[in-house]
């Protein structure tokens, strides 16, 4: 045994017959997202996988809990089974923290050992193995006083059938299910704060996401652009491929400016998008398209004028922000890492031609009506002739984006 870094999978462990192929996808997922940073040794068994070998552990720990289908992944330092040389081996891991831990002022420093044993066979019940190292660690550091429930260190131990490991912490993941479980989605992506927030949540539900964005030159600037592959660079850490197409909406936008009411105009807006998405889901084989729509937040987010936006898509339209509210999505995107990013101060296609007194409550018929002076077909394709593709990854940024 070696020093390594445990992972622990997440909702793979409910699985049943078919968790073979759920656990084969994670596996697939961290090979692929370590394979550009070193060589490493990876050892999967139930509902967990052991990576070692000679690369960087700490860069391949902060890649692997970003990675969803990770519950939590802890750098681990091997031992010996037997109960002194565990003992030992606790002691010196101790000395390791305490090194390591700035003492609080006017009390003692406290501690716990959990003690967990995988293997059954061995002789000294979990609780009876915590108790034995626990005394062996006061023994050797008087200094310190043992509390349960709120512990300043904890010295975590699993026994395995072929030695023991080692802790201080589990390092909370994503969770959910790993990336391409449960097939594939094309995400409107506008880079502002919700859409990345709805990526990596789809992400985490199995799926693996394409990223469309629609930009508005030659009256928006290159800014924006650059904007959402930042955004796109950033949520790469979390599945092996990111692909973004940028579509070209600028001229679009102006041809229902100047040709449809101005009420309506943010709504055509969303309905042409979503034509050009039916196009680009088709050539990526997706099975859905997802939104960073949440109900109520902008007046095209009625539950009217969702209908009539999405009468027009062709694939179920997801939308896991629905019904958060804005100061939740913020929360997600802080927590996530993306919301620096999407407050740059750039505009989007959406702040284009913006009607002074948008509709909120559209009928299906007066849009109909309204795209009648629209060549629909010619706009829908002269702006997927002109995508531009990028793709990115498997790549890994700082945990923070500077």
């Amino acid at each position: 045994m070696e020093q390594s870094i445990l992972v622990r999978f997440s909702e793979i462990t409910l699985k049943g017959k078919n968790r073979h192929r759920f656990e084969e996808r994670m596996a697939r997922n961290i090979g692929l997202h370590l394979k550009p940073h070193g060589k490493y040794r990876m050892h999967r068994s139930s509902a967990r996988m052991t990576v070692g070998g000679e690369g960087d552990l700490d860069l391949a720990a902060s890649i692997l809990k970003g990675l969803p289908g990770v519950a939590n992944v802890s750098m681990t330092r091997p031992a010996e089974r037997e109960p002194e040389a565990l003992a030992a081996a606790a002691i010196d891991f101790m000395e390791t923290m305490l090194a390591a831990t700035e003492p609080p002022t006017g009390r003692p420093l406290a501690f716990r050992i959990e003690a967990h044993r995988k293997d059954k066979r061995y002789p000294l019940r979990s609780m009876d193995l915590a108790a034995f190292l626990g005394r062996k660690v006061l023994e050797r550091f008087p200094q310190l006083v043992v509390n349960l429930t709120v512990p300043d260190l904890v010295v975590n131990v699993e026994v395995l059938a072929e030695g023991a490991l080692l802790f201080a912490e589990k390092l909370a993941g994503p969770g959910g299910l790993p990336v391409g479980s449960s097939g594939k989605a094309l995400c409107l992506q506008s880079a502002g704060i919700d859409s990345p927030v709805a990526a990596h949540m789809m992400m985490t539900r199995g799926i693996s996401v394409v990223h469309l964005n629609f930009h508005g030159a030659p009256f928006i600037g290159a800014q924006s652009k650059e904007k959402v592959h930042q955004i796109v660079r950033f949520l790469a850490r979390h599945q092996p491929h990111s692909r973004l197409y940028v579509a070209p909406f600028g001229e679009i936008q102006q041809e229902i400016r100047d040709k449809c009411p101005e009420r309506l105009r943010t709504l055509l807006y969303r309905r042409l998008m979503n034509r050009v998405a039916n196009s680009v889901a088709r050539r990526e084989h997706c099975l859905a398209l997802v939104t960073g729509e949440s109900v109520g937040q902008v007046a095209s987010q009625t539950l009217r004028n969702l209908q009539v936006i999405h009468a027009v898509a062709e694939l179920p339209v997801l939308q896991p922000l629905i019904g958060l509210p804005k100061s939740e999505i913020i929360h997600r995107a802080q927590a996530l890492g993306t919301y620096p990013i999407s407050i740059q101060p750039y505009p989007d296609c959406c702040t284009l031609f913006q009607p002074r007194h948008p509709e909120t409550g559209a009928t299906l018929e007066a849009l109909e009506q309204a795209e009648v002076a629209l060549a629909m077909p010619e706009l829908v394709n002269a702006c997927i002739a002109r995508l531009e593709r990028t793709d990115y990854g498997p790549e890994y940024y700082p945990a923070t984006w500077e």
